[in-house]
């Protein structure tokens, strides 16, 4: 009786290890933060550019019947950040006047991004598939480094370039870079946007993540993620179902 029993849970099983597969997949990343101005109709004089990053770690797929929709988390590390520049460098600190400053943030963090796709097989080979869904990401260290120039509040004549490196604190605290104070929050929650294809088991897709938390601000202005993925990944584990008779 018992190994009827057995028997009667793995033939039971095989329908959903069918439907589900492992991959391990990396991405290069064009980060980037967007800006808001900290006080209302008050011009923040930051600018941001993109600097490069990469994200890496596993992703499953779940079938949802012969439906072409697949469920499709992944457990990814992640760099985030941007390169800010012309930013008020001094607004807090009496010793200087206003100087302008270029640094490039960079942020470690764990991404949780949960996908739901629709995938259109072309041939028992190759298909293609697009989808939307959330993230959230968990903050764990980074820097900040980049230079400040600027006037000593007594002596105008008395210009001066000075270059710095923060580690970055992991709290929802204003940043003052001049003073040490390099901060972002501790978790980011957004959205995932991407379309791709898949060739046997390889699989090639672009996606575009916005963040709705904010992670860095200043006295001044307000910074959350947008970024780019594109991400090469391999199933290591599953097979496409078969088509259906």
């Amino acid at each position: 009786m018992k190994k009827l029993m057995i028997c009667i849970l793995c033939l039971a099983s095989i329908p959903a290890f069918a439907q589900f597969r492992l991959g391990v997949q990396g991405s290069f990343s064009a980060l980037n933060y967007w800006a808001t101005d900290g006080f209302g109709g008050l011009p923040s004089q930051e600018f941001t550019w993109g600097k490069n990053g990469y994200q890496a770690g596993v992703f499953a797929e779940y079938d949802l019947g012969y439906s072409g929709i697949t469920i499709q988390p992944a457990l990814m590390y992640a760099t985030t950040g941007a390169h800010v520049g012309q930013s008020l460098g001094f607004q807090d600190n009496a010793n200087f006047t206003y100087a302008f400053s270029d640094s490039k943030i960079t942020v470690n963090s764990l991404r949780l991004p949960v996908n739901l796709l629709y995938t259109y097989r072309i041939d028992p080979k190759f298909k293609v598939f697009g989808g939307a869904g959330p993230y959230i990401a968990k903050n764990l260290s980074g820097t900040e480094k980049g230079n400040f120039s600027g006037d000593s509040t007594n002596n105008y004549n008395n210009s001066f370039t000075y270059r710095f490196k923060n580690t970055i604190s992991i709290n929802g605290n204003a940043s003052q870079a001049t003073l040490g104070q390099s901060n972002v929050a501790s978790l980011d929650i957004g959205v995932d946007i991407l379309l791709g294809f898949q060739y046997k088991k390889f699989q090639v897709s672009g996606a575009w993540m916005r963040g709705f938390q904010r992670q860095y601000h200043t006295n001044y202005v307000n910074m959350g993620n947008q970024l780019w993925n594109f991400t090469l990944g391999y199933i290591i584990f599953g097979h496409e179902p078969k088509p259906r008779l």
